[in-house]
């Protein structure tokens, strides 16, 4: 367990790190737009990679490992109410020494959506 001053800190404060960036361009038309996005989530930055699980009195799980994530989405505008669409996500994991974490986890995201406003 971490210590702060002689005594156990609490795992659940943590010293985390997270950004996430988009851009967003139309295609020679307003009906057409496509998405960038990227971010990334550190839940705590002072343990990286393998530290993490390799010792199990450290109190380190899952929620310590940090994710990279690369979107792109196309979104095509029927009408002013009715567009649709589509985004792909790429998700990578930090890997650990956790089981299940020791590479990066096959956890990619494909979304189609159809949305509608009334």
């Amino acid at each position: 367990m971490p210590m702060t001053g002689g005594a156990p800190a609490p795992l659940y404060i943590r010293p985390f790190d997270g950004a996430y960036f988009y851009y967003v361009q139309h295609l020679h038309s307003i009906k057409h737009q496509l998405i960038i996005k990227y971010d990334w989530y550190d839940p705590n930055r002072k343990v990286k990679g393998r530290e993490i699980g390799a010792n199990s009195d450290d109190g380190f799980t899952g929620a310590d490992v940090r994710y990279n994530t690369l979107g792109f989405g196309y979104l095509y505008h029927f009408s002013p109410q009715l567009k649709m669409f589509f985004y792909y996500d790429i998700v990578e994991n930090e890997n650990t020494s956790l089981d299940g974490f020791t590479d990066d986890l096959k956890d990619n995201v494909f979304t189609c959506r159809l949305q509608f406003r009334f």
